[in-house]
């Protein structure tokens, strides 16, 4: 019976010191945007840090195409070992509605959420509009708004759909091959206005090239604390906050909890590294730092609002009810 005892023990310990060798091996870690990105960039400076709590490397890689579907399709076929990272934006909570994939979040436990790029309306520094409130004013008024757009699902888009059903009115939408090319648009005064993200508009605030109207935001931004958040001006788009792009890491659903716990605690300290604070504020982005299920609560409202708002304006195949994806509360 002794012997037995210390057997059994022995095989406890030998499990524990098995499992608590997590990871074993180095890491991959697969970002699903090109080289340069904001995905990418967020990606590059937080992973070095978390990696030193690990103990092993992520090797990152960009992984490319279908709006991010490559990448998520691949790592959703990957073993749920803890030994292959998503590297994701939100892109994947439009797949669905969409019809470029079946594979979106529901099929992945988010690790660690990092960083929100939210959205911010602006307009050319020799733009007639001194405030958001002129803006909507002109546009509800029957006057001609171009507004600049990426295309159906990007945040340009849903922004602008956003902006439109909120206050009734409409656009005249002229498209381009990403945000860039829009505040090229704007300063160059082909438009009349563009809502981007904040990480590619900052730089432009801060030099006066353009002129920051509204945060689509329930709170100012620290890195652009003159530009109002937008529920200053109008209450109504509060039901669809938060809103915006955001950057995680994922994993496959499957993972054992204990990898999870290894993976969130690195990537924890990681976010709280002076360094990757340095990184958020010369970035311009919204340091999140959610993980868990206040993590998913983030992702499924951050789905709601862009699925519904991308259906009623005709730019998605499928009903967002036919996912279970609820419309934004009161909308």
């Amino acid at each position: 019976m002794r012997k037995l005892g210390l057997a059994l023990l022995a095989v406890c310990v030998l499990a524990g010191a098995a499992f608590g060798a997590y990871p074993e091996k180095n890491i991959q870690g697969y970002i699903m945007w090109g080289a340069g990105g904001a995905m990418d960039n967020v990606s590059r400076a937080i992973v070095p840090i978390a990696q030193e709590h690990l103990g092993k490397t992520i090797i990152l890689q960009n992984r490319t195409g279908a709006t991010g579907a490559i990448a998520t399709t691949f790592v959703a076929n990957q073993p749920a070992d803890g030994y292959s990272i998503l590297f994701g934006a939100e892109n994947p909570n439009l797949y669905k509605v969409t019809g470029l994939s079946q594979i979106d979040y529901d099929q992945f436990e988010p690790v660690f959420l990092m960083m929100a790029n939210v959205g911010v309306v602006i307009v050319s520094k020799d733009s007639p509009y001194t405030s958001y409130r002129e803006l909507i004013e002109a546009a509800a008024s029957g006057k001609t708004i171009t507004m600049g757009s990426t295309g159906p699902g990007g945040l340009p888009y849903v922004a602008t759909t956003m902006i439109e059903k909120i206050h009734d009115v409409k656009f005249n939408k002229m498209q381009f091959d990403g945000e860039g090319p829009c505040i090229t648009a704007l300063m160059g005064g082909h438009i009349d206005a563009v809502a981007v993200g904040l990480l590619a508009a900052a730089n432009f605030i801060h030099s006066g090239n353009v002129k920051g109207l509204a945060m689509i935001s329930s709170e100012r931004i620290e890195s652009v604390a003159s530009v109002p958040a937008v529920t200053e001006v109008y209450e109504e788009y509060r039901p669809y906050l938060p809103w915006g792009a955001f950057f995680g890491a994922f994993v496959r659903k499957e993972t054992p909890a204990e990898v999870l716990d290894v993976l969130r605690s690195a990537f924890t300290k990681a976010f709280q590294d002076p360094r990757f604070d340095e990184f958020a504020k010369t970035m311009g982005g919204v340091k999140l730092g959610i993980t868990g299920d206040d993590a998913k609560k983030y992702i499924r409202q951050n789905q709601s609002v862009a699925a519904w708002l991308l259906y009623d304006a005709g730019g998605a195949k499928f009903s967002p009810e036919e996912f279970g994806i609820e419309r934004p509360q009161g909308k």
